[in-house]
């Protein structure tokens, strides 16, 4: 049962590791897109 456990932490912190990258592209595309060139679909 500990390496479940173990596993559902490692899940865990991947899932917030992915989704505080995708907000911080958000956040710089959004933010510097027009500068830096980029068109949003």
């Amino acid at each position: 049962m500990a390496g479940s456990h173990r596993h559902r932490i490692g899940d865990a912190l991947r899932a917030v590791k992915v989704f505080a990258g995708a907000a911080f592209d958000v956040i710089i595309l959004g933010e510097y897109g027009e500068e830096a060139g980029v068109r949003r679909r």
